[in-house]
């Protein structure tokens, strides 16, 4: 490697596989996805605030992945990983139940129009993955600028079996994003909810 790159861009990415935590070597660390993290860095900023935990992007934009894994190598950050392709696969395929710690899903397309709510990415089988997903008291944290999605939101998480631990109308500095900070800038309120897995009695 270079002084640029601490490590191999290349080793950052992770092919479709059966078990993704298998292929990642997640036996015994707690695992965080991210869905569709963009431009972002928030991402990297949680994986170095805690290096016992290993971190997974999932992102479908070509481009925005091969430059987060950039971004991974140069910052050296050895507990991150990135899967470039849609994550309903990730969901279907490649998560056992039980696998996955905590999901962050920061402002998904809202698709406002009547004719494209079909074509938003939390829908009711959605909810359903994200839960069998999560070990029991594992969490999924998502934001929206848009109140017809956040309900619709509700009503997909409600029916698969989370529970509502809170909701709040701003992130802490660490967890500030490109989307965000343009929100603030524009006043554009938006709603971030932490839902979690109930942890059986």
């Amino acid at each position: 490697m270079t002084e640029r790159f601490p490590l191999d861009p290349a080793s950052v990415a992770v092919a479709p596989c059966a078990s993704l935590p298998d292929a990642m070597g997640a036996a015994g660390r707690r695992l965080f996805v991210e869905v569709g993290f963009g431009k972002d860095v928030r991402l990297l900023r949680a994986a170095a605030a805690d290096p016992e935990g290993l971190f997974l992007g999932v992102e479908i934009s070509r481009k925005k992945f091969d430059s987060f894994c950039r971004k991974v190598a140069r910052a050296g950050l050895a507990n991150v990983r990135a899967f470039g392709g849609d994550v309903r696969r990730v969901l279907e395929e490649m998560l056992p139940a039980g696998s996955v710690s905590g999901f962050t899903i920061l402002f998904p397309d809202p698709w406002p129009k009547r004719r494209q709510k079909k074509n938003r990415w939390i829908q009711p089988a959605t909810a359903a993955r994200l839960h069998r997903a999560l070990v029991p008291g594992g969490s999924v944290e998502i934001a929206t600028d848009d109140g017809d999605y956040r309900e619709q939101i509700q009503r997909c998480f409600l029916d698969a079996g989370l529970l509502l631990e809170s909701e709040r109308g701003e992130l802490a500095e660490s967890e500030r994003t490109v989307f965000t900070a343009r929100f603030e800038r524009r006043g554009v309120p938006f709603t971030v909810q932490r839902w979690r897995r109930a942890v059986p009695a």
